[in-house]
């Protein structure tokens, strides 16, 4: 087995399915490379060769396969050169060089949103989570993460979006339903925010449904968004869990928000 090349993509793209779309290939075909021997590595074809190492680029493509215990390139250039033929198959190319984790992330205008390239058209992105003590009508501070416990989740996505991003936990099971579409309690949903002079023109609820408000006078709330009376500024808020007893349709006046987030993205609790 390719043990180093199954940990290489364990470290980097976290989940086999996001190294698998950087090689190219599906989910299981890249079950079948990495349970390679190094000997059936030997013959892996010179193009198989090069997609693992645009995938890879800062790993040494010899570790990768088993053949070295060197396990980045960069370590490689500093190898003792009297050494080196010690190393197979060692491409006779220079690396430009490891990038830094600052050269790496992109920042929206803002300064807020961070993002790094792991492989092209693949992003992790780093967003704050809003502790739970929020919910009860803090707001003091809640733009200025100087003024929080900050805690951050890292998820990865597949564009570059220019915007600020918090992360909330869903809590409790009001928008717990048994379908396809649910947030249940643990859930941590990501929401983007909607500047507020945005907000006399008519959201975009066709293509996110979801959205947070963080109120003045009733903390956050997660919701979806069914109508928007632009000309009032009065939204009509519902929950998916089907109690209409316990969760009835409310409408709720824009002056009473701070902070509005479309959600879109959600990280399942295991």
């Amino acid at each position: 087995m390719l043990k180093n090349l199954k940990l290489a993509s364990e470290e980097k793209y976290i989940d086999d399915q996001y190294a698998a779309q950087a090689l190219g290939l599906d989910k299981s075909a890249f079950s079948k490379m990495w349970r390679k021997t190094p000997e059936e590595a030997k013959r892996f074809r010179p193009a198989k060769i090069s997609k693992i190492k645009k995938a890879f680029p800062e790993y040494n493509i010899e570790w990768l396969l088993g053949r070295s215990d060197i396990k980045f390139i960069k370590d490689v250039l500093e190898f003792p050169h009297n050494q080196l033929p010690k190393l197979l198959n060692i491409s006779n190319t220079r690396s430009l060089g490891e990038i830094s984790n600052d050269e790496m992330s992109i920042f929206d205008n803002e300064g807020n949103t961070k993002f790094y390239e792991i492989s092209p058209g693949i992003y992790r992105m780093k967003v704050p989570i809003i502790p739970e003590t929020a919910k009860a009508g803090y707001l003091t501070g809640f733009a200025d993460a100087e003024h929080l416990d900050q805690e951050y989740i890292v998820t990865t996505v597949h564009k570059y979006h220019k915007g600020v991003y918090k992360a909330f936990r869903v809590v409790g099971d009001s928008m717990d339903a048994d379908r396809r579409t649910t947030f249940v309690h643990g859930d941590i949903i990501i929401g983007r925010e909607i500047r507020q002079e945005l907000w006399t023109s008519r959201f975009h609820t066709h293509k996110y449904p979801f959205y947070a408000f963080v109120t003045q006078s009733d903390g956050i709330i997660f919701k979806e968004l069914i109508d928007h009376d632009v000309e009032k500024g009065i939204i009509t808020l519902h929950s998916l869990n089907e109690d209409r007893d316990t969760y009835p349709d409310f409408t709720l006046n824009l002056e009473d928000v701070a902070f509005i987030y479309n959600i879109v993205k959600r990280e399942v609790e295991i």
